[in-house]
C-alpha cells in the first residue's frame, strides 16, 4: 500500500468516525454538568464514555445494542445495590467489597447474556457513592440510561443517515444471528 492510499484510507476512517465521536463525547461532557464532581461519579463517567462510544459504532452484535447496553447496568446496579444492603451490618475494606461487586457483576453479565463490560465499572461507581445512597444511584442510573437512548437516536440521526424508528426500536428487542443479519441489510 503506498503512503497516498494509506492517507485517503485514514482520512475516510477520520471522516467516518468523527461525528459519532463527537456524539460520544458531548454526552458524557453534557452530563458532568448535572453532577458534582466525586470519585464515583468519574468513574461512571468514564463508564459511560466506554458505552456511547460502543453505541455509537456502526457494527451491531447482540452485546452491544441499546437493549443488552441498558439491562447490563441494571445488572450493575442491583449487584451494587444488593451488597451494599447486604455489606451494611459488617464493615467490609473497599477492596473486599469491589471484589464481590466486580465478580457478582460480571457473572450477572454472562448469565444474562447481557455482557457490556462498562456495567462493570458502574457498578463499582454505585457503591463508591457514600452520601446519597439507593436515590442517588437511582437517579444517576436513569440518567444514564437516559443519555444512553439519546447517544443513541442522534447516532441514527446523524451517522446512519436518517432515523428510522423501526431500526431503533429493533435495537430493544433479543437479537439472534438472523436478527443481526436483517437489521445490517436495514442499516446498508
Amino acid at each position: 500500500m503506498s503512503l497516498m492510499d494509506y492517507l485517503k484510507k485514514e482520512r475516510l476512517i477520520w471522516h467516518r468516525r468523527f461525528i459519532p465521536s463527537l456524539i460520544a463525547g458531548i454526552a458524557v461532557a453534557v452530563i458532568t454538568f448535572f453532577f458534582k464532581m466525586t470519585a464515583s461519579n468519574i468513574v461512571m463517567f468514564a463508564s459511560l464514555g466506554a458505552s456511547a462510544a460502543i453505541l455509537t459504532h456502526k457494527s451491531l452484535h447482540k452485546l452491544t445494542i441499546l437493549r443488552t447496553v441498558i439491562l447490563a447496568y441494571f445488572v450493575g446496579l442491583i449487584v451494587s445495590l444488593g451488597t451494599v444492603y447486604l455489606t451494611k451490618s459488617v464493615n467490609l475494606a473497599f477492596p473486599i467489597h469491589a471484589l464481590i461487586v466486580v465478580t457478582l457483576t460480571t457473572i450477572g453479565l454472562y448469565l444474562f447474556n447481557v455482557f457490556h463490560p462498562p456495567a462493570i465499572s458502574a457498578a463499582l461507581a454505585f457503591i463508591m457513592i457514600e452520601n446519597g445512597g439507593i436515590i442517588e444511584d437511582l437517579i444517576i442510573f436513569f440518567s444514564v440510561i437516559v443519555l444512553l437512548i439519546l447517544i443513541k437516536v442522534l447516532t441514527y440521526m446523524f451517522y446512519y443517515e436518517h432515523l428510522e424508528l423501526h431500526k431503533l426500536f429493533q435495537e430493544f428487542k433479543k437479537m439472534e444471528k438472523e436478527d443481526i443479519k436483517s437489521v445490517k441489510k436495514i442499516l446498508n
